[in-house]
């Protein structure tokens, strides 16, 4: 008898404890979460842009500040900023940010070549570092920074299998690349580290999206209750409850919020490929808005056509 109501205190405990941290201590909240994956229901993405909806100023991985965890940072303010970790940087172990670390113990980096001689890091955890933006503080962009690392590492074997002193020639100026647009940087972003502390995938696409008459999620929570909308966007969590009969729910993201929708179990096996499949979805329906609790009742989904490829994402899916 006791069992179930001792659950119900305990959840309600930890349900209000974790609100009023979320509410007052945004940033070490987001912290401490982001350094407890992989657990919980969304994925570090989703909490990242969470953050910055509630004004958490995030800063990117970087190989002169971060440690292996995420750190925090003093703002002028007196609140604090989230340094992201070099945890986040897909492919690359412990070990290896440990190297980083330890080898900026006597300095911080000057440069990539310096960098890549001090930490004596493998070629391909370079790229991973140059890739994700990690090299910005030494001021190179990503572009620059693998190509500058591809080269540091090849003097590097030289002089290693060298039987006598080298005498390397001057560097040659670098080339000049292409600067990476917003959506090609949020895309690197998702490549290189799952998620993007400077822009949300779709923020670069909006104007686009306007132009199909696709509003943004924000817009979507204030409808009225009974109307039409067209909404598009990443899908963060799919689920299917054994009690539901076969309703499907799920969330959908853009950079000002959340939108969820509900599929009937005939929308959603008339539309059952694009809905279990797509990262990327559109869906039309009518609007339910009662007592502040807002989503859309499917009755068509879609691949929204946008000019651009849209960064792939994960999201946490039924089984």
């Amino acid at each position: 008898y006791g069992f179930p109501e001792s659950h119900a205190a305990s959840f309600a405990l930890i349900s209000y404890a974790t609100s009023y941290l979320r509410r007052h201590f945004p940033a070490e909240f987001l912290c401490s979460i982001l350094n407890a994956q992989p657990m919980g229901f969304y994925s570090p993405a989703t909490l990242v842009q969470d953050g910055i909806r509630r004004g958490v100023v995030i800063r990117v991985v970087d190989v002169n500040r971060s440690m292996w965890d995420c750190t925090l940072e003093p703002l002028e303010s007196g609140e604090f900023a989230e340094r992201m970790g070099l945890r986040y940087v897909k492919g690359l172990g412990e070990a290896q940010g440990e190297r980083i670390v330890d080898a900026r113990s006597t300095g911080p980096f000057t440069d990539v070549r310096d960098s890549v001689g001090r930490t004596r890091l493998d070629d391909g955890s370079l790229t991973r570092l140059a890739r994700a933006g990690a090299f910005e503080s030494v001021g190179v962009d990503r572009r620059t920074a693998l190509w500058q690392a591809k080269g540091a590492v090849a003097l590097r074997a030289d002089a290693d299998s060298a039987t006598v002193p080298l005498d390397f020639p001057e560097p040659e100026p670098d080339p000049l690349f292409a600067k990476l647009t917003a959506l090609e940087e949020a895309t690197w972003d998702y490549a290189a580290a799952s998620h993007s502390p400077r822009r949300h995938p779709l923020e670069p696409l909006r104007k686009a999206m306007r132009k199909l008459g696709l509003p943004d999620a924000r817009t979507v929570q204030n409808m009225p209750n009974g109307a039409m909308a067209r909404f598009a966007g990443l899908v963060i969590c799919r689920q299917r409850p054994g009690t539901a009969g076969g309703v499907v729910f799920m969330t959908l993201e853009d950079e000002t919020g959340f939108v969820n929708v509900v599929l009937w179990k005939d929308v959603f096996d008339k539309f059952a490929v694009v809905a279990k499949t797509s990262s990327f979805l559109g869906v039309k329906g009518p609007v339910q808005s009662e007592q502040g609790v807002v989503h859309i009742v499917a009755r068509q989904l879609w691949i929204p056509q946008v000019q651009e490829e849209v960064a792939a994402v994960r999201s946490r899916d039924f089984h």
